[in-house]
């Protein structure tokens, strides 16, 4: 029997990457989709099992709704990851609208458009599929200057809860995880945003993004990928609609 596919939205990311690569050694056929298809191919580059790279907008319902019909028509598509991500830091009053509609796009409709595109090829495959969502825990607690992060990833897990609810009786799992401070080109581009933001040094927000809560350390992105194919795993059959933190601690102490 051919390897199941693993479908990596998002792929050429930093956890997205990490997640091709935690898949592939989980066994998967990893599908590798992302808009910057260059960099989508580099992070499967020398995996196992045929991997895919294939181009895909998560923000066009059309594109995605393409890219599931074409997997499905070459195997079993049991899990999938959303993980494409953007950030902004701003005050309410000086938002970006144009920025705005295109965070809100790609962090949350587009995992509402994945989800309807994949639904519809995962069911009854057995054992039971799952999908992960990439949510954060800027996703379980309010952040200064970051309203409109914030409201994206609460509103992710929100969803991600509720499709666990109406995807159960279709033995689909759905989950959510929520990274903390993550060592990623991403997170560098937040600790300049949160200086400008504050008016304070980029470097001493740099250091407080890695002494957060109990946190001593940032999170490596390959540390979040091992519990989304973890999340994907037979032996989690019974675990959805979870939300799961790893962030070292920075939500604690």
């Amino acid at each position: 029997m051919s390897a199941p596919i693993a479908v990596i939205l998002g792929a050429a990311g930093a956890i997205g990457s990490s997640c091709c690569r935690a898949f592939a050694g989980a066994g998967y056929r990893v599908a590798a989709a992302d808009l910057r298809l260059p960099e989508a191919e580099r992070a499967i580059a020398s995996l196992l099992h045929d991997p895919l790279a294939m181009p895909v907008d998560v923000t066009d319902v059309a594109a995605l709704a393409s890219l599931a019909r074409d997997l499905a028509a070459r195997g079993r598509i049991t899990a999938l990851v959303y993980a494409p991500g953007l950030v902004m830091t701003a005050a309410i009053d000086r938002t970006d609208w144009a920025s705005y509609r295109r965070l809100m796009a790609v962090n949350l409709d587009g995992a509402f458009y994945a989800a309807a595109a994949f639904t519809p090829v995962m069911r009854g495959q057995n054992p039971s599929a799952a999908m992960v969502f990439i949510a954060s825990t800027a996703g379980r607690r309010g952040e200064a200057g970051a309203t409109h992060y914030c409201a994206s990833k609460f509103g992710l897990i929100g969803f991600g809860e509720s499709l666990a609810a109406e995807l159960a009786p279709e033995s689909i799992r759905v989950n959510m995880v929520c990274p903390g401070n993550v060592d990623t080109p991403m997170l560098r581009q937040v600790a300049q945003e949160i200086a400008t933001y504050r008016g304070v040094a980029r470097d001493s927000v740099w250091e407080s993004l890695q002494r957060a809560g109990a946190a001593t350390r940032l999170v490596q992105p390959d540390e979040v990928a091992a519990v989304c194919a973890s999340l994907c795993d037979r032996r989690f059959s019974a675990t959805t609609g979870a939300t799961l933190t790893v962030d070292a601690g920075a939500m604690v102490g």
